[in-house]
């Protein structure tokens, strides 16, 4: 009697000890990516058997707060392909080379916004049973657009800014502006310095940028000493913005009459 007890917890003993060895981690533990991009989700666990892996079970699902959907199964050593969930049907792979070596690498493409919340991993081999989780959070990204403005009344000889600026706010200052005027351009802005080179002559000492603004995504120009010739549609262009609209339009009217345009500047230093 006393031997079988001394068995008994024996074998007590080297389950707690085995549970207490075998560690499931994450490799992060928590991810950001938008909508119709790729990611691979990263796990890692003990490894101390050299064998055939016939004992290796894994589980991994996404819990979120109404269901749980199966991800990726292995059982006895054997991929699961029909356990998977039809949300994520042809959009999960595996790196199989990987698991001899603890580590469990699953690729998901064309991420949705369901696919957001959390994923966890059973895992189950000789050596212990443990699991471990990871966040994933699916957004869908704002589209930068380049905004012009509704046309602006001036008389000659006034000082005028033309109004332009990204939706939302979008930081600008790495990448090169332009103003055009009737197919020409007559304001370029490279890395928050004025370009010279390239300018129609009778703007050259006429229009400035606030890089001060460009931060905010402001990237209104201001024209001075307006004259009759300067009546039009003027186009704001940012040519590398990862958008499909770079571009904004600011009509200027010459009005005898008419309201002056804004020659008080209150955007603080302009070149």
């Amino acid at each position: 009697m006393k031997m079988m007890s001394s068995i008994l917890l024996l074998l007590i003993l080297s389950s707690c000890l085995c549970a207490a060895t075998f560690v499931v981690n994450v490799t992060q533990s928590s991810y950001q990516a938008e909508e119709k991009q790729n990611i691979t989700l990263e796990w890692t666990f003990t490894t101390k058997t050299q064998g055939t892996w016939r004992q290796l079970f894994i589980y991994c699902s996404l819990e979120t707060s109404d269901k749980e959907l199966v991800l990726y199964e292995v059982n006895n050593g054997v991929e699961i392909p029909e356990s998977q969930d039809d949300q994520f049907s042809g959009r999960v792979q595996s790196d199989k080379d990987v698991l001899r070596e603890g580590r469990i690498r699953l690729h998901v493409s064309r991420l949705r916004t369901e696919d957001s919340g959390l994923y966890l991993c059973d895992v189950k081999t000789e050596d212990g049973f443990n699991h471990a989780g990871c966040r994933l959070n699916v957004f869908v990204p704002v589209q930068v657009q380049v905004v012009g403005h509704d046309p602006i009344h001036a008389k000659v000889g006034d000082d005028v800014i033309l109004p332009c600026h990204l939706k939302p706010p979008f930081d600008v200052s790495k990448l090169t502006m332009e103003w055009r005027f009737k197919g020409q351009i007559i304001h370029v802005q490279r890395n928050r310095a004025k370009d010279y080179e390239i300018l129609d002559p009778k703007y050259r000492d006429r229009t400035f940028m606030f890089p001060d603004e460009f931060k905010k995504g402001n990237i209104s120009l201001k024209l001075t000493k307006v004259t009759k010739e300067d009546e039009g549609n003027y186009i704001c262009f940012v040519p590398k913005l990862q958008s499909q609209v770079r571009k904004g339009n600011v009509t200027l009217i010459l009005d005898k009459n008419g309201s002056q345009g804004d020659s008080t500047d209150t955007r603080g230093k302009y070149v």
